[in-house]
């Protein structure tokens, strides 16, 4: 399988691209960056590494790249929930990449247990940038029903993770806030979600936080010896 990949320097996308490395079904990754790798990462002949100018210009030298690519996990966010990051970007990346779509294809967003996908919504706290989350959200899901771009093979996918936590073991503190606050999954259990969703497919569009932990766990345990 040929996946591709964004977000891969930041602390979600890292452990995805660290997961599908490892991964003996996904036989090629297409990490789509702003800065080049680790050159332990570059020199993995799974790997290949296409440096972005412009997150919002696809050239049909890159588009040839990602051609009979199965999925695509988008890990790429910004804290402050840029309108031109969280909605421009992946919808760029969405309407050069469908037309070249020749058999069913996984599209799996990370958004945040706090999107709001109700624009008018009185909200008491970080207003703008749940709207902004969530109008992505409907974007991502408006797509799926855009057939004429994609012949009906495009499948939307959104996880909802709360606080997205270190590893079980390194989380120290946070743990007990992202626990007992406002809920909380461990890294890679979000990473493994995702990966899994696009592998296998699910029955649900969107997955809040505990279905995401559920899913996650579920995947992380079975690979245990």
């Amino acid at each position: 399988m040929k996946y591709i990949l964004t977000g891969v320097t930041g602390f979600i996308g890292e452990e995805v691209l660290h997961q599908c490395r490892q991964n003996p079904s996904i036989t090629s990754i297409i990490a789509l960056t702003r800065r080049p790798l680790p050159e332990e990462i570059s020199k993995d002949p799974k790997v290949e590494v296409i440096v972005m100018k412009d997150f919002k210009t696809y050239t049909p030298e890159v588009l040839e790249k990602l051609k009979g690519a199965d999925a695509c996990i988008w890990s790429m966010g910004h804290v402050a929930a840029v309108p031109e990051v969280e909605i421009d970007y992946p919808l760029a990346f969405m309407n050069a990449f469908a037309p070249t779509v020749q058999k069913k294809f996984r599209y799996m967003h990370c958004s945040g247990r706090l999107a709001e996908k109700d624009q008018e919504k009185s909200l008491v706290f970080l207003q703008e940038g749940r709207r902004i989350k969530g109008t992505a959200e409907l974007e991502v899901m408006a797509f799926e029903k855009k057939k004429e771009l994609h012949n009906g093979l495009w499948e939307s996918y959104i996880v909802k993770p709360a606080m997205v936590l270190k590893k079980e073991g390194q989380e120290g503190y946070l743990k007990w806030v992202g626990s007992f606050v406002i809920g909380g999954v461990y890294v890679d259990e979000l990473a493994a979600a995702m990966i899994d969703t696009v592998t296998n497919g699910s029955d649900m569009q969107i997955e809040k936080n505990a279905e995401v932990v559920a899913r996650g766990r579920k995947v992380l345990d079975g690979h245990k010896p």
